[in-house]
């Protein structure tokens, strides 16, 4: 993916709490907690979908 990936900022454009966020993509808050400050996988189903959901944001934020 040529963009990194700021889950901070995610949360900030879809107005997410960490337990929206967590909800979302069934996980733990404390898991998102993890991911935005020590990384989110590199690979593998949860990736793909955090990288499909950053580009919904980045196509919402553009349209607007």
């Amino acid at each position: 993916m040529e963009n990194e990936i700021d889950l901070k900022e995610l949360r900030r454009r879809r107005n997410w709490t960490q337990d929206d966020m967590g909800r979302f993509f069934g996980v733990d808050k404390s898991t998102v907690w993890r991911w935005e400050n020590e990384g989110i996988p590199a690979r593998g189903a949860t990736r793909k979908a955090i990288e499909r959901e950053w580009l919904a944001s980045e196509k919402a934020g553009a349209a607007a």
